[in-house]
C-alpha cells in the first residue's frame, strides 16, 4: 500500500505512514489562475492499493473538492483500491432536515465520497452514529475514547475526578467513557438559543464540589459551550475542569476562548491540524486509531 495526503492534514497523514511503514508519495496541489484546484500525483500506482488521508476541514468545500480531484486521479492512474481516511467529515453535522427546504448536507457530502471511485471509508467519531448508513460504500466508524482513557488514567487522580456530559444528547457516549475509567456521572442541562447560538446552563445531577471534572465530548465548534460550561461548573465549586474533544474546528475566535480562566485545559486529537496552538491545549495523535484499521487491507 501506498499513501498519499490532501493539504489539508498532511501531519496525521505523515503519522499513518510512519506507523505502517508504507511510502507517502508527493502530491503536487495548486490553483489555477481563476481559483479552481490543480491536483498531480507522482509515482507508477497501477494495481496498488493506496490510502488517500483527507480531512473535510476549514476551508471545508475547497478539501471536499481536493478530495474528489485526487480520488478521480488515482482511478485513471490505474489503482486497485482507494482507502479514504477521512478522519474529521465536514457537513456531518447537519445530519438531519433542521427546517422546512434543508438539505440533510451530510447525507450530500456521503453520497458525493460514494459516487468516487473509493473503495472504503475510514471515520472517527461522528456525532451521529447513523452517518455511515449514508454512504453506499463500505463505511468504518472508530472512536478515539481509548485514547483518552489512558490520557486521564495518566494524568488525573481517580478518588478526585468525575465525569460530565455537558448535555442530554452527549449522555450516553459520556457514560460510556466514565463505566472504562470507574468513574462516577454527572449531566448538564443546559439552554440553547437558537436565534443567537448562546448556551445557558439550567443546572447540573449532582455534586461536583472540590472535584475535577472532566467533559468528553466528539467535537468542539466555536467553543462557546466550553467557555459557559466552564464557567458554570467553577460557579458549583468544581476544582479543576478539563475538556477532552475529539474534533477541534475553533471557529471563529474559538481558540482565543480557549484561553478562558475557568478552563484547565483542552485535550483534542490532530483529527484537524492547527499550526499553532495556546499551550492549555494538548494534542494526541489518533494516527494509531487508523493504522489498526488499514493494516488489515495492507
Amino acid at each position: 500500500m501506498k499513501l498519499i495526503s490532501g493539504s489539508s492534514n498532511k501531519p496525521l497523514a505523515e503519522s499513518i505512514a510512519k506507523k505502517l511503514g508504507i511510502e507517502m508519495l508527493d502530491v503536487e496541489i495548486s490553483k489555477f489562475e481563476n481559483g479552481e484546484k490543480k491536483v498531480a500525483i507522482s509515482g507508477n500506482l497501477h494495481g496498488e492499493n493506496v490510502c488517500l488521508v483527507q480531512s473535510f476541514s476549514n476551508p471545508v468545500d475547497e478539501n471536499i473538492i481536493e478530495f474528489l480531484l485526487l480520488a478521480d486521479a488515482l482511478k485513471r492512474m490505474g489503482v486497485r483500491h482507494i482507502n479514504l481516511v477521512l478522519p474529521w467529515m465536514g457537513y456531518s453535522l447537519q445530519d438531519k432536515v433542521f427546517a422546512s427546504g434543508s438539505p440533510i448536507s451530510a447525507k450530500v457530502v456521503a453520497d458525493l465520497i460514494s459516487n468516487s471511485d473509493v473503495k472504503r471509508i475510514f471515520l472517527l467519531d461522528l456525532h451521529n452514529t447513523s452517518i455511515p448508513g449514508f454512504f453506499s460504500k463500505p463505511a468504518h466508524h472508530d472512536s478515539a475514547i481509548d485514547l483518552f482513557v489512558n490520557f486521564a488514567k495518566l494524568n488525573f487522580k481517580q478518588e478526585n475526578t468525575i465525569v460530565v456530559s455537558p448535555d442530554f444528547g452527549g449522555l450516553k457516549r459520556a457514560r460510556v467513557f466514565a463505566d472504562k475509567l470507574n468513574l462516577d456521572l454527572v449531566n448538564i442541562d443546559k439552554h440553547r438559543d437558537y436565534k443567537t447560538g448562546k448556551v445557558t446552563p439550567m443546572g447540573v445531577t449532582g455534586d461536583v464540589t472540590g472535584k475535577i471534572c472532566i467533559i468528553y465530548d466528539d467535537v468542539i465548534n466555536t467553543g462557546g459551550t466550553v467557555v459557559e460550561v466552564a464557567k458554570y461548573l467553577k460557579e458549583k465549586g468544581a476544582s479543576e475542569v478539563h475538556f477532552l474533544i475529539t474534533h477541534a474546528l475553533f471557529a471563529g475566535n474559538a481558540i482565543q476562548l480557549m484561553e478562558n480562566e475557568n478552563i484547565d485545559s483542552v485535550v483534542i486529537t490532530n483529527s484537524i491540524n492547527h499550526d499553532s496552538l495556546p499551550n492549555k491545549i494538548k494534542v494526541l495523535d489518533c494516527a494509531s486509531i487508523f493504522e489498526n484499521n488499514l493494516r488489515k487491507w495492507l
